[in-house]
């Protein structure tokens, strides 16, 4: 099923970008790319100071270089998102950069949706005399639909980026700490967990519950589970696309371990991108609201597997910069982890999951 959110006029793309991006530009040239009218990935360059020298058409050549990354592109939307003050009466600030990033995006033969300039609640359009300050009626509109398709919410105060992960109470942490030496005596229960019908049962129950109930024991056996990898690609699958997937991703890592070739459609195929349905976006971010709270109990070396794992929800949802940032606390933990050392590799060629050209704005 595809979700949508409909933009009836250009000002309603400014109020959906920023949870679409799942944060607040701030001096940005923002490129929201689409595939048959339909978005796909949301590119952010910073917004050369004013009182810089850099090149308007150097600037343009390297934005068609990050759009040339993501496959089947064939319009764009620009939005400048700037502190320069100016009123809805004035010509919005960086005509000339705009005008080149335009020319060139034309060139290569992509629509232009629009190109659009913010600066808090004033907008405009440099292509035509649109302009005027945000509707609050429309913003509320908007944001109820966002809500409908599981878009961040509370993106006004959100930084570019990752948005950093508080360590929870040193209470909490001890609670989960000596849970975890509790696992690490006992051989029994580290092989147990790693079985997937005991690991299923315990994060299907963390999935159904709110991240605070869950108590310091099943956090540290969830740790544990993931650490092993066929687990944590099935605990992946679970959380992504439901029950059914993780016993599938069970069935095809079980084949892999016995040497067997993993048959066409696997459901781990999805972990590279491929697959045009979209994960379910309040799914998503219930395992982002999850994974963080479990990184921020747990043990250093045991945030490995769920920052890789965070990494992977925030791509599959078009976060792209965040998934980097995810990437590169696990990797300063682990540089050897291979997982997040993979993923590193993918996301650095500009991939983009084919599904995120599925969610139309």
């Amino acid at each position: 099923m595809t979700s949508s959110v409909k933009a009836k006029r250009p000002a309603d793309f400014l109020i959906a970008l920023p949870r679409v991006m799942g944060y607040t530009p701030v001096n940005s040239i923002v490129v929201q790319t689409f595939q048959n009218r339909q978005t796909a990935a949301s590119l952010r360059v910073d917004l050369p100071p004013e009182d810089s020298r850099a090149n308007p058409r150097l600037v343009a050549d390297a934005i068609i270089r990050l759009i040339s990354r993501v496959p089947g592109v064939d319009a764009v939307l620009i939005a400048v998102y700037t502190d320069e003050a100016w009123t809805a009466e004035d010509r919005p600030p960086r005509p000339q950069l705009v005008e080149a990033i335009v020319t060139r995006m034309a060139s290569a033969g992509l629509g232009i949706v629009d190109a659009l300039c913010c600066s808090g609640r004033v907008w405009a359009s440099y292509l035509d005399a649109e302009r005027g300050r945000f509707d609050e009626n429309e913003k509320t509109r908007i944001d109820a639909e966002l809500d409908g398709v599981g878009a961040p919410r509370d993106v006004e105060a959100r930084a570019q980026g990752a948005p950093p992960i508080d360590e929870a109470s040193s209470a909490q942490r001890d609670e989960v700490s000596r849970a975890s030496a509790a696992i690490m005596h006992d051989a029994g229960e580290r092989e147990r967990l790693w079985e997937w019908s005991v690991a299923h049962v315990l994060w299907t129950d963390a999935i159904e519950s709110t991240p605070s109930d869950i108590p310091p024991e099943a956090v540290a056996a969830m740790l544990w589970s993931i650490r092993d990898k066929g687990v944590r690609d099935c605990v992946l699958m679970l959380m992504a696309w439901g029950d059914d997937a993780g016993d599938r991703a069970a069935a095809d890592t079980a084949m892999l371990r016995r040497g067997a070739a993993v048959p066409d459609g696997s459901i781990l195929e999805t972990f590279v991108g491929e697959g045009r349905r979209c994960p379910d976006g309040l799914r998503i971010e219930g395992a982002v609201r999850l994974l963080r709270h479990l990184i921020s109990l747990a043990p250093l070396p045991w945030q490995l597997a769920p920052f890789t794992m965070l990494a992977w929800f925030e791509w599959a949802r078009g976060q792209g910069s965040s998934a980097g940032d995810y990437l590169e606390q696990a990797l300063a933990i682990g540089p050897g982890y291979e997982l997040a050392r993979l993923f590193e590799q993918l996301i650095s060629t500009g991939r983009v999951p084919d599904w995120v050209g599925r969610q139309a704005v």
